[in-house]
């Protein structure tokens, strides 16, 4: 399978050098740099350096590379676009995206390398999206609270959704052996009294977002 070699550019004085030091390592044939305006222009630096030796340089504009949704956004777009090639994203040619970069390698199954005591290294990411499976009755608790920004109390939400009290602390607080959407990282609960404030994660939001991929599991529960 072909390599599709991804990039954040960023204003590093280093970030071309460490970028051609990764394909010595992950020979690709297709790079695609995520740039916005302040580093477009060595990203065409970088498109016509490597024309000479047939590796094709794609742009892929946001206006904020350091914005953690549209980061996201792109890098699962990508995934999608080049899903018959394996992907590999170099973290450290922006330093200032490269934490949000690496977390969404993570949770989308993609193999990040980057320096560490200036050698190149792949890190231990399985190639497989970390939220896998998600129940409709999840998506469809979660697409409520996403909706509503938050909730006050259990009680309410259950009743938003025609769903009885006890399925929806359920899906949201889980049971022995079956996490829920809170174990799972994608609801957070606030209790304060009786009431329990709750909303998504940073985490839920992308993937209400479109910016992390699940599969809706079989089951409904």
């Amino acid at each position: 399978m072909k390599n599709t070699l991804v990039a954040v550019m960023g204003a590093d004085p280093d970030a071309e050098d460490i970028l051609y030091r990764s394909l010595k390592d992950f020979p690709s044939d297709k790079i695609i740099l995520i740039v916005d305006k302040e580093s477009i222009q060595a990203a065409q630096r970088i498109r016509d350096s490597l024309a000479k030796f047939g590796i094709a340089v794609e742009h892929e504009k946001v206006q904020n590379t350091k914005s953690m949704d549209e980061l996201f956004l792109k890098i699962k777009s990508i995934k999608q676009m080049e899903e018959n090639r394996n992907i590999v994203i170099n973290i450290d040619t922006d330093y200032m995206s490269s934490c949000l970069a690496l977390s969404s390698a993570f949770v989308n199954g993609i193999q990040a390398i980057g320096l560490m005591e200036e050698k190149l290294i792949a890190y231990p990411i399985m190639k497989f999206s970390y939220y896998t499976a998600l129940s409709e009755k999840k998506l469809r608790i979660m697409k409520k609270i996403h909706d509503n920004e938050q909730y006050e109390s259990i009680q309410k939400l259950g009743k938003d959704l025609n769903m009885n009290l006890p399925l929806t602390a359920y899906h949201i607080n889980g049971a022995p052996g079956k996490p829920g959407l809170d174990q799972k990282g994608l609801v957070q609960t606030e209790k304060k009294g009786r009431s329990h404030k709750i909303r998504l994660t940073k985490l839920g939001e992308l993937l209400m977002k479109g910016a992390v991929d699940y599969e809706v599991g079989k089951r409904t529960c």
